[in-house]
C-alpha cells in the first residue's frame, strides 16, 4: 500500500513539472511584451544595470519584441535578454503595441527671408518725388530717442488710451517697431524713472516688468 501511494506522489510530481513551465508560458506568463521605438528609429541599447555607463551588453532593433519582467521606478525596465538572464532597457523607449517601419521626419524647410529694402530718397527733381518714403530705419529711430533720454525724479504717470476700452502697449525699447512686453487698460498706474521726447520709461511695481510707454497715452498724476 505505501509502495502504491508512493508511485501516485512521484507520478503527481512529474506532471506538476511538466505542466508549470507551460502555464508560465501561456496561461500565467512571467512577463509582458513590449516593443521597442526610438524617435529617431536606431537601435536601443540593453545593458548589465540599471544606469547609463560602460555596461552596454547588446542592443535591440527598432520594433523589436522584449519580454519586460518588472518596471523600476528610476525608468528603467527589467527584461528576459537572450534567454539566459536579467537585463535592462530605459523604459522611456517601450511601447505597447508593435510599431510600423521608421519613417524619418522631413525637415521642414526654413522660410526665405524677404530682403532688406534699402530706405527711398526723394529726390526734388524726380518723377517719384511725390511717392512717401515708408521705410522706417529701427535702429536710426532709437538711436536718435536715445538721444533725449534723461533721468527724472520718479513719479507716476495713469494709462490713458485714445479709447475707453482700449489699451496702451509697454516695449523694450522706445520705438513702435519694437516688441510689445504686455500691455495696459485705462487707469492703470505706472512709476516713470526716465523720458525721452516721446516716451517714459517706466515700471509696474506689482510686477516689477520696465519697459517704455508713449507719453501721448498717458497722463501724470497729480
Amino acid at each position: 500500500m505505501a509502495k502504491k501511494v508512493l508511485t501516485l506522489s512521484l507520478a503527481l510530481a512529474m506532471l506538476v513539472l511538466c505542466v508549470a513551465p507551460v502555464l508560465a508560458e501561456t496561461g500565467n506568463p512571467s512577463y509582458t511584451i513590449m516593443y521597442v521605438y526610438t524617435d529617431n528609429g536606431k537601435n536601443l541599447n540593453v545593458r548589465s544595470s540599471p544606469y547609463v555607463g560602460e555596461n552596454i551588453i547588446g542592443q535591440a532593433r527598432f520594433g523589436e519584441s522584449l519580454k519586460v519582467k518588472r518596471f523600476l521606478e528610476n525608468g528603467w525596465a527589467c527584461i528576459i535578454w537572450n534567454l539566459t538572464g536579467e537585463a535592462y532597457v530605459q523604459s522611456r523607449y517601450l511601447q505597447w503595441n508593435r510599431p510600423g517601419s521608421y519613417t524619418p521626419a522631413t525637415a521642414t524647410p526654413a522660410p526665405t527671408a524677404a530682403p532688406t529694402v534699402a530706405p527711398y530718397i526723394n529726390n526734388p527733381g524726380s518723377s517719384y518725388s511725390n511717392y512717401a518714403n515708408t521705410y522706417t530705419d529701427t535702429l536710426a529711430v532709437l538711436n536718435a530717442e536715445f538721444r533725449t533720454a534723461r533721468t527724472v525724479t520718479p513719479f507716476v504717470i495713469v494709462v490713458r488710451p485714445s479709447r475707453a476700452s482700449g489699451w496702451v502697449n509697454m516695449r523694450w525699447a522706445p520705438s513702435k517697431d519694437t516688441e510689445v512686453i504686455t500691455t495696459y487698460r485705462s487707469g492703470a498706474r505706472l512709476t516713470v524713472i526716465a523720458e525721452t521726447q516721446s516716451w517714459y520709461q517706466v515700471v509696474d511695481h506689482d510686477t516689477e516688468i520696465t519697459g517704455f510707454m508713449m507719453k501721448a497715452y498717458t497722463t501724470r498724476q497729480n
